[in-house]
């Protein structure tokens, strides 16, 4: 399947921290990745809504780093634990039309 650039992200239920870290050519074709470590961190508050298109679809990736339920199940944001409850997120892509 052949998506149009272009996606949409809803955050719903629980807060938690994306983390945004740019990505190598390679790994847009999953061979490599980014040493730098250079990643942004972004609050996704219930309701929240990321849009990603062009540069910041293809050449970024995005990944929400869960700590085990063991662990405390929790995330930092700016010095402050973020409890990690249920979170669902809706994604939307359009679809291109066959040739």
């Amino acid at each position: 399947m052949k998506f149009e650039d272009g996606i949409a992200i809803v955050s719903l239920e629980s807060s938690c921290v994306m983390h945004f870290g740019r990505a190598e050519s390679e790994d847009v074709c999953g061979l490599g990745e980014d040493d730098s470590g250079g990643k942004v961190p972004v609050l996704l508050t219930p309701g929240s809504l990321a849009l990603m298109w062009g540069e910041a679809r293809y050449l970024w990736k995005h990944e929400i780093n869960r700590k085990q339920q063991t662990a405390g199940g929790f995330q930092e944001w700016q010095g402050r634990l973020i409890t990690q409850k249920r979170r669902t997120s809706v994604t939307l892509r359009k679809l291109c039309l066959p040739d």
